[in-house]
């Protein structure tokens, strides 16, 4: 098979666009998921974060959309208002050079603005399972038209939080309806609870693209009264244009903008309870590397697509090693570099060493020392030589005690 997009034989402006683009060569989870969809199958994919998913599916089904009608032909869900903004800018994009539209449906904002985009008959929406489900019960849109009907981030739209408006949302399409299941991880059970639902479903497990640079994973312990000055320490080393740090509640959030603030790291957080517009904001500032650091609850880990994100820091340690991926895919996109750090209390080593087993990732340990990260087990191992000088008594030599007061005078990551 040829290693470029040309073997689909898409339609010229989609073609014309990936050209336009520089996208030449389709990833692991393009090359399997674009021919099965195009030939009609229900499809199960599992692909890791950042490496093609949304076009695995969107090319597919721009390049199956009917020109000559004014009927909804796609509906795309996802979990997050950032995500479904994300997926409806790529559609739009391609669905606009055939001449067609497409339209964003999410909750909190205008439904009137909503309505009106829905009059302009869009040939693909893109929306949260709740919105969604609002504007059916008032019967301001019909389903009964779509010829596919993709969920992304399959195993979050599962979940009890989602899978009850999922499910009736896809019972209002036809039995025919092309049914598509997208994620970055498809554990067994969900996979399970999928295929009643589908045709002979294709299913497709791609890996990272052999291209992709190396994500290095590492941990450093810390004392919990600690972890907001070594979260800025971290910072100031690695010294990053842009990082996401990830928390699991709003506790330390304060402490943690106001300290970074305090030393000169600008930074803004994302949470449940930013509003729609301050968020929206806030990571189009962030895109923009308007400021170099976004604080952010789980709201964030899933499909927030920034380009250049070289950082992730877990203040907190994900809830599960799922969670883990999710978060730690916000870098090493489209193998981009990218390294991920957990700040950990001693007694929370065991929840990476269950991450490392599960997911087949090695987080390594390092400590930070004299404005590098080092592994702590090299440390131990170094030969005598290697060591400090000492006075025949045992004692630190004057030119020792010297360098020891420069540095209990100026801390690392201190101007």
């Amino acid at each position: 098979m040829s290693d470029t997009f040309s073997v689909f034989s898409l339609r010229e402006p989609l073609a014309a666009l990936l050209q336009e683009r520089k996208l030449s060569v389709p990833t692991p989870i393009q090359r399997e998921a674009i021919p099965a969809i195009l030939n009609g199958h229900d499809v199960i994919a599992e692909s890791p974060t950042g490496t093609g998913k949304t076009l695995a599916y969107l090319l597919p089904v721009c390049q199956n959309l009917d020109t000559q009608s004014k009927e909804l032909q796609a509906l795309i869900l996802a979990p997050t208002h950032e995500l479904v903004m994300q997926i409806a800018r790529e559609a739009e994009a391609f669905v606009s050079t055939l001449g067609l539209t497409s339209a964003a449906l999410i909750g909190g904002v205008d439904v009137k603005r909503q309505l009106d985009k829905l009059k302009q008959h869009p040939a693909v929406v893109v929306a949260t399972p709740g919105r969604l489900k609002e504007l059916l019960e008032m019967r301001k849109i019909k389903v009964h038209t779509v010829k596919t009907l993709v969920i992304d981030e399959a195993d979050r739209m599962l979940d009890r939080g989602f899978a009850q408006a999922v499910l009736d949302i896809s019972k209002r399409t036809l039995r025919d309806t092309q049914r598509l299941f997208f994620s970055a991880t498809l554990p067994e059970e969900i996979v399970g609870m999928i295929r009643p639902h589908l045709k002979e479903p294709v299913i497709v497990k791609a890996n990272a693209p052999e291209f992709a640079a190396v994500v290095r994973h590492y941990y450093l312990v810390s004392e919990g009264r600690k972890k907001v000055d070594t979260l800025r320490r971290l910072l100031r080393l690695v010294n990053a244009a842009s990082s996401i740090v990830f928390v699991n509640t709003l506790s330390k959030v304060e402490e943690i903008q106001d300290k970074l603030s305090y030393h000169h790291l600008e930074c803004r957080l994302i949470h449940r309870d930013t509003s729609k517009e301050q968020r929206a904001q806030t990571i189009a500032a962030f895109r923009a590397k308007k400021f170099p650091v976004l604080i952010a609850t789980d709201v964030a880990a899933r499909g927030l697509d920034v380009e250049g994100v070289e950082c992730i820091v877990h203040f907190d340690p994900a809830t599960d090693a799922d969670a883990y991926i999710h978060r730690s895919g916000r870098t090493g996109r489209m193998g981009a570099k990218g390294v991920v750090f957990s700040l950990i209390v001693p007694q929370e080593r065991f929840i990476l060493e269950k991450f490392a087993k599960q997911t087949g990732i090695p987080i390594e340990q390092r400590e930070m020392e004299y404005g590098k990260l080092v592994d702590p087990t090299a440390v131990k191992k170094r030969p005598a030589a290697d060591k400090k000088p000492r006075s025949a008594a045992g004692k630190e030599t004057p030119g020792e005690r010297k360098r020891s007061d420069v540095h209990k005078k100026r801390p690392f990551g201190t101007k």
